[in-house]
């Protein structure tokens, strides 16, 4: 397979990695009234594009970079997620994307990730063993980071499809400057990774749990 193609199969949401059962902090938002319309959808992704997408897409950016520190790069992405609830959740989806991987782009890095790495880091070494470059996974997170929510919200809120696919069209310019910052933090000091997040989005992922009735696992 062409790497063009394996980046357009990792970005897949048909791709068997578990995704499809989380709502990226979306569910809970719908809950507490955050999000009710497209509109309201628009600022909630454009928000996780710049703190969890950034931060994920630059952590696995530097997977590919620097293959011989995924062990350090892992305890990094532990100490940016403050949440149990979240760290779980990452774990989970990092070991669904090995799994599917080694079927997949059978390669040596893949044996060289901890175990139940988180989500990003495991993303890295996939693009590593897919053949694809430092810029294409940081791309891939960020796709991942508006298109994982703006599905949820289509499913829990019944919204138009057509308008889901227009406000994802309209954020991929501002995605791609964020893919571009996420790539230029990926070649510094690992400890100057960013790490932003959202507290109000935390918050919610810690009580997610005891929402009364729930279509997503987070």
């Amino acid at each position: 397979m062409s790497t063009p193609l394996a980046a357009l199969l990792l970005a897949d949401g048909r791709l068997p990695t578990g995704g499809h059962v989380h709502s990226a902090g979306v569910e809970s938002a719908v809950a507490d009234g955050r999000i009710v319309d497209v509109e309201s959808l628009g600022r909630y992704l454009l928000g996780r594009l710049h703190t969890v997408g950034l931060t994920e897409a630059a952590l696995a950016a530097a997977v590919v970079l620097r293959p011989g520190s995924i062990t350090v790069l892992d305890v990094e992405a532990d100490a940016r997620i403050s949440v149990p609830e979240l760290r779980a959740v990452s774990r989970r989806l990092g070991r669904q994307l090995v799994r599917v991987a080694g079927r997949c782009w059978p390669h040596p890095v893949l044996a060289t990730l901890p175990p139940d790495p988180h989500q990003p880091i495991a993303l890295g070494a996939v693009g590593l063993a897919a053949g694809l470059d430092a810029a294409t996974i940081a791309r891939v997170a960020i796709h991942h980071a508006t298109a994982t929510p703006a599905q949820s919200a289509l499913r829990l809120l019944g919204l138009d499809p057509f308008a889901i696919a227009a406000l994802a069209a309209s954020l991929t310019v501002e995605g791609e400057l964020v893919a571009t910052e996420a790539l230029a933090a990926a070649a510094g000091p690992i400890e100057d990774l960013p790490s932003r997040t959202g507290p109000v989005v935390d918050i919610a992922a810690a009580t997610h749990a005891s929402l009364t009735t729930r279509l997503f696992a987070s």
